[in-house]
């Protein structure tokens, strides 16, 4: 039998939807976040998140699985601005 490289399905990470989810929630944030904090307005990252809710924003979602440190990042920065992100997208229906 021959080796047939795409016969090799690659394990799916469990937590790739879920990572999926939290940088589009970050790139929405992120989207709003112009300043980078620099005024008080209400909407983006906080000072101290601003720098890095910006670079995860920046990363695909096999960067951000490729470390177990930086998975656990996102995902926790995603958490505090979901709500945020939700009120952006909901903002095109108003």
């Amino acid at each position: 039998m021959r080796y047939n490289p795409f016969a090799i399905r690659r394990s799916v990470d469990p937590r790739h939807p879920a990572v999926v989810e939290a940088l589009h929630v970050l790139a929405m944030v992120a989207a709003e976040d112009a300043d980078y904090a620099k005024a008080q307005n209400g909407v983006g990252f906080s000072k101290s998140d601003s720098p890095k809710g910006h670079s995860f924003a920046q990363l695909s979602p096999e960067q951000v699985l490729s470390s177990d440190t930086l998975t656990s990042d996102v995902l926790r920065l995603a958490a505090r601005y979901r709500r945020q992100a939700s009120r952006v997208g909901q903002g095109t229906l108003l």
